[in-house]
């Protein structure tokens, strides 16, 4: 039995849909709070997991969506800075990512997460920060700089991990076909 034509979007749309869920457990509900505007979390991992296995708009999907649910759950005020950060983390890992072609895999997931970081979080998100609570930005984005440097280690240590997952690798490549043959039956 051959699958229907939707359901290899379908099965994209769900895996990124858990993925913006897992990020919104992850940064509003798991996160260390250190200040106001200052956390230690682990929500970025799934917008690098989506750029990195499914492309840089899958990523910037991811971070939209999590941004955005994230914070009519928890109650917070949408910053349209501090989403724009959320998606540019996705967006630039995945060209990032994609750019780096054929290099060694730890090599590409450090760079995706470490660039994705540094012009989401520490520059983009940090503006937002600084314009919201009228803070110091180079202050600012010298801790979130440190900040990002530890979770970004620890973001890259998990995904190479998962990355090497033959099981994992398998079912991202199953969603990847099924959508790319859905594609191309819309563009023949």
């Amino acid at each position: 039995m051959q699958p229907r034509k939707k359901d290899g979007s379908l099965r994209l749309i769900i895996a990124l849909a858990l993925l913006s869920a897992i990020s919104i457990i992850l940064g509003k509900f798991l996160a260390f709070n250190l200040t106001e505007f200052m956390r230690f979390s682990l929500e970025n991992i799934t917008v690098f997991f989506a750029a990195i296995a499914f492309g840089p708009l899958a990523g910037a999907a991811v971070g939209i969506v999590a941004d955005t649910v994230g914070c009519l759950l928890a109650g917070y005020i949408l910053n349209p800075l501090i989403t724009l950060g959320a998606a540019l983390n996705g967006l630039v890992a995945g060209i990032v990512y994609a750019l780096l072609g054929k290099a060694r895999e730890p090599l590409k997931i450090s760079l995706s997460v470490l660039s994705g970081h540094l012009i989401g979080s520490v520059i983009t998100k940090t503006l937002g920060l600084v314009i919201y609570y009228e803070l110091p930005f180079t202050v600012t984005a010298s801790w979130r700089m440190l900040n990002y440097l530890i979770v970004g280690a620890v973001e890259i240590i998990l995904l190479c991990y998962l990355f090497k997952s033959k099981l994992l690798l398998s079912n991202i490549n199953k969603i990847k076909q099924d959508f790319k043959n859905i594609k191309g039956e819309h563009h023949k």
